[in-house]
């Protein structure tokens, strides 16, 4: 059994080593002189040969690297220096041969191989060749003599022997390896926290991983917001039709936090920027992986795992998971109405259950063609299917004198929501001979397809609980699909040692569908009847086109980078069964954007940057269809709206203390024109038959928003890891335009703190805790759309006017909010390969969500919760084998003929 590092490992950085050996195999500087007979003599006929060996078991080491440096003249910029002349790799039985090296200079020669320690040495021919042209005059200018040219030419073929590597460290045959990436990563343009190691999360999902990032925040809902806007949500780099409910928490690798992004990226956005989610994939030789089963509280099973499979030129990875859920919550509501004759009070009360699982696979390969081109392709495929039952009672009173009359209505309801999705990606990238210069070129197709379905049953009764009409009976249905392509190609090229230049073209399009048909038991007949008034069939296309360039430059402790970004869009949209269109076009909009760091110390940094972005309405933003399936959130898209506009100014401060300890500080300003707000308006509804308050949506004038965060992660003797964060923010939004004197102001903060207990090497308690302050309800609705989990409008009050009127925007405040999350964990069996971990959320039964708002039409108090004090247990095995010979016979022949060529 092999107990040492081993030689075939070295096959894990093939296809380094085989970039290296292309780029150096054609470099053959100076051409060889034609001679008579036999090999002929120049400067660069240098000839050496040999072999490597692991100096432990004395293998040959297959895919090491051998180089050779020396001076080399360039006839273009007629100067010389020391460069890279040739290189090779070493076989499978460790040999290797350079030729056409020069002779009358001194050589270097570097062997290095993963896992080895590097080995260099002077090397030189040798060669007195005025000691060899007099004995060649003294012989006639004949070679017998073993002298002269002759002997010059045999003493450019050098055989350097055995040459052995010792190995860097030990490492068993089969291993994992678990690697302490640091939990936070700062880098030019964004922030990456890695949450492999984070213990909450595990059996959970994207949801589940959100909430413990710094400035992000998910609310009941699933929606995402981020310096109290929504920003987009990616997946590996590319726009996704996935919500973030159906990605299993344990097949994410890391999340980077893009809060100000360069024009390398989407302009699209607004004031948040992006979330990536970056999905794990490794290329480690061999296989490696791990496997993952759960249940929670309710019995309900989750698990799935990941294996990664590397061979030669094909690097495969395949990721299963099964997630099933049973939620339970409920909200409330207390509506007193200050219109209508007489007026009413109305309290709501809704308990919900949704019970269901979703299906999530996703595999790929990647193809090493050769050192300089790999081809990777991957897909994912999706399944959910879920069923909920709610039973909302609302009791109507009257608030005026004389008026005795109450009412109360029950509605039960029972609905299903089936969807699948499916992905597919493309990319193919390219490394050219310089270091650093790369071509990438990538196509995405993904798609979401859905069908919901729901009955209806509607109770009345009288004060005394008395039926005083017939039941009402409803059913919906409905369908829809989504689909993303996009396409993309990017090139990064050094112009000098410090000097970067970035460009790309991108397009993308996505396209969505949407057809609902409502039907009414008819009273006599007890067949149902189609309420075609309430039936919306619409579609839409959004398509955007951009080309960006970012020149960068780095100076002994500043650099800087800047870029701009040309966009062109078009979204066009309108109902299927009419000739209702709406649309709008931008041929070009430039989005410019600056990066700006200096390097202090060693301790501490400081980065300014700005950008320019676009918050482009969303469909349900924009589709003039009205939605009444909330008596008391009646909604409706606004096809008028036009994008926001955003520039945003952010200041960044990162000192570092000791070796892990960190606290960073960013302060942002941002500026947005024709900002989307939320809007109400009063009118006559022609299929009720009576004033119904309506939540649409309007650009207002402007708006302004100051904020500060703080961050900051300590370690204590290796036991506790602390971190913390601060988020404040101010925001005052000029909404004059819809009504006179019309000015929104908010203030608001929030501060998570998560703490790590080692109580062992195997043992680990995590608690994470957020508080969220009392804050003025917002007037602006944040882009839309988040990545929850239904991707709906989002709440929120805002201006209103009666029959169409601007009127009064609905003031009110959240209550502050309050929970606690943990986790414990138990690593087991050798290596801790194995792991126990036990989730906690809500623990205090804390997070209940209060709003208090009033209007010109109303004055309403709601609360909600979902989930409180929820746990789940999971079992999880990783595994791993190092071998470059998975489905191949080992050749275990050593030929060790030569010299030796120790390390000095």
């Amino acid at each position: 059994m092999r107990n040492l590092l081993l030689p075939d490992t070295l096959c894990r950085w093939k296809p380094f080593a085989v970039l290296i050996w292309i780029l150096f195999s054609g470099i053959n500087a100076f051409a060889q002189y034609s001679g008579g007979g036999g090999r002929s003599m120049n400067m660069s006929s240098g000839h050496i040969y040999g072999k490597i060996l692991d100096s432990v078991t004395g293998k040959p080491m297959e895919f090491a690297v051998v180089t050779v440096m020396g001076f080399k003249y360039d006839t273009i910029r007629h100067s010389g220096g020391i460069t890279v002349i040739t290189g090779d790799l070493t076989k499978a039985n460790g040999y290797f041969s350079l030729e056409n090296l020069p002779v009358n200079n001194e050589l270097t020669i570097k062997f290095t191989a993963m896992g080895y320690k590097t080995l260099e040495r002077k090397f030189s021919f040798n060669i007195d060749f005025q000691k060899m042209m007099k004995q060649r005059g003294q012989n006639g200018g004949g070679d017998n003599s073993g002298g002269g040219m002759s002997g010059m030419l045999n003493m450019t073929d050098k055989d350097i022997g055995n040459v052995r590597m010792k190995p860097e460290g030990t490492m068993l045959k089969e291993v994992n390896i678990v690697t302490d990436r640091p939990d936070v990563e700062i880098k030019l343009d964004k922030k990456v926290y890695n949450i492999e190691k984070n213990i909450t999360v595990t059996g959970g999902t994207a949801e589940d991983a959100l909430k413990t990032i710094p400035a992000v925040t998910v609310d009941l809902d699933g929606n995402v917001s981020m310096r109290n806007s929504s920003p987009q949500i990616f997946v590996d780099g590319r726009p996704t039709t996935l919500t973030i409910d159906q990605i299993p928490a344990d097949a994410i690798e890391s999340i980077e936090v893009i809060s100000n992004p360069s024009a390398k990226y989407d302009a699209s956005g607004g004031m948040s920027g992006i979330i990536n989610i970056v999905l794990k994939k490794n290329r480690k030789t061999g296989y490696n992986g791990n496997v993952r089963v759960g249940v929670d509280m309710r019995g309900k099973v989750n698990g799935g795992g990941e294996i990664n499979v590397r061979e030669g030129k094909i690097n495969a990875f395949v990721s299963l998971g099964i997630h099933q859920r049973k939620s339970i919550g409920s909200s409330t509501t207390n509506r007193e109405n200050l219109i209508g004759s007489p007026l009413t009070n109305i309290n709501q009360v809704d308990p919900t259950l949704m019970d269901g699982y979703f299906l999530y696979a996703r595999a790929g390969f990647d193809y090493f063609i050769n050192s300089r081109n790999t081809i990777t392709v991957s897909g994912n495929i999706g399944k959910a299917h879920f069923q909920s039952q709610d039973s909302m009672t609302t009791l109507t009173d009257t608030l005026q004198p004389g008026y005795n009359t109450i009412s109360n209505s029950v509605r039960t309801t029972s609905s299903s929501r089936d969807f699948n999705s499916l992905g597919v990606s493309l990319l193919f990238k390219h490394l050219f001979p310089k270091e650093g210069r790369e071509w990438t070129a990538d196509a995405n197709y993904n798609s979401n397809g859905g069908n919901t379905s729901g009955i209806y049953y509607t109770s009345f009764y009288d004060a005394g609980g008395n039926p005083f009409r017939s039941q009402v009976l409803q059913q919906q249905l409905g369908n829809s699909t989504s689909e993303f392509i996009t396409s993309q190609t990017d090139f990064t090229s050094p112009l000098g040692t410090n000097i970067k230049l970035e460009a790309g073209l991108r397009a993308s399009v996505k396209n969505y569908t949407s057809s609902s048909t409502s039907y009414m038991r008819s009273p006599f007949t007890e067949d149902l009847i189609e309420l075609k008034a309430f039936g919306v069939n619409y579609a839409f296309t959004d398509q955007v086109y951009a080309a960006y360039g970012t020149f960068g430059q780095e100076f002994k402790k500043f650099s800087y980078q800047a870029g701009l970004r040309l966009e062109s869009s078009l979204y066009a949209g309108g109902f299927t069964d009419s000739t209702s269109k709406y649309a709008y076009q931008y041929p070009i909009i430039p989005f410019p954007s600056i990066f700006a760091t200096y390097h202090l110390n060693d301790k501490d940094d400081i980065q300014l940057s700005y950008t320019r972005r676009i918050n482009r309405p969303n469909f349900f933003q924009l589709i003039p269809a009205t939605d009444y399936s909330d008596s008391l959130n009646i909604k409706r898209g606004n096809p008028a709206l036009k994008p926001e506009f955003t520039n945003s100014v952010e200041l960044s401060y990162l000192k570092t203390i000791g070796k892990s300890n960190t606290i960073m500080f960013t302060g942002f300003y941002k500026n947005s024109t024709g900002l989307i707000t939320n809007y109400q308006i009063l009118e006559m509804s022609p299929i009720l038959h009576r004033n119904v308050i309506i939540n649409t949506y309007e650009n207002a004038l402007s708006g302004n928003s100051y904020g500060a965060e703080l961050t900051g992660k300590v370690s204590i003797k290796k036991i506790v890891d602390l971190t913390g964060n601060v988020n404040i923010y101010y925001s005052e939004i000029d909404a004059s335009n819809v009504t006179p004197g019309l000015i929104n102001k908010r203030t608001n903060w929030f501060a998570r703190l998560s703490s790590t207990v080692h109580f062992t090497k195997a043992l680990s308690l995590q608690l994470t805790g957020e508080y969220t302050a009392k804050s003025n309800l917002p007037l602006n609705s944040g882009g839309g759309g988040g990545g929850g989990r239904w991707g709906g409008m989002g709440g929120g009050f805002g201006g209103g006017g009666g029959m169409g009127a601007p009127s009064a925007t609905a003031q009110g405040y959240s209550l502050p909010v309050y929970y606690i999350d943990g986790g414990l964990k138990f690593e087991f069996l050798k290596d801790r390969k194995a792991a126990l971990t036990l989730n906690a959320a809500d623990i205090l039964k804390s997070r209940i969500v209060q709003t208090h708002s009033e209007s010109t039409y109303f004055i309403q108090d709601a609360s909600r919760y979902r989930d409180q004090l929820f746990f789940r247990l999971i079992f999880s095995y990783r595994f791993g084998k190092f071998d470059v010979s998975l489905f191949k016979r080992k050749n275990t022949k050593v030929n060790t003929d030569g010299m030796d060529m120790q390390q000095m």
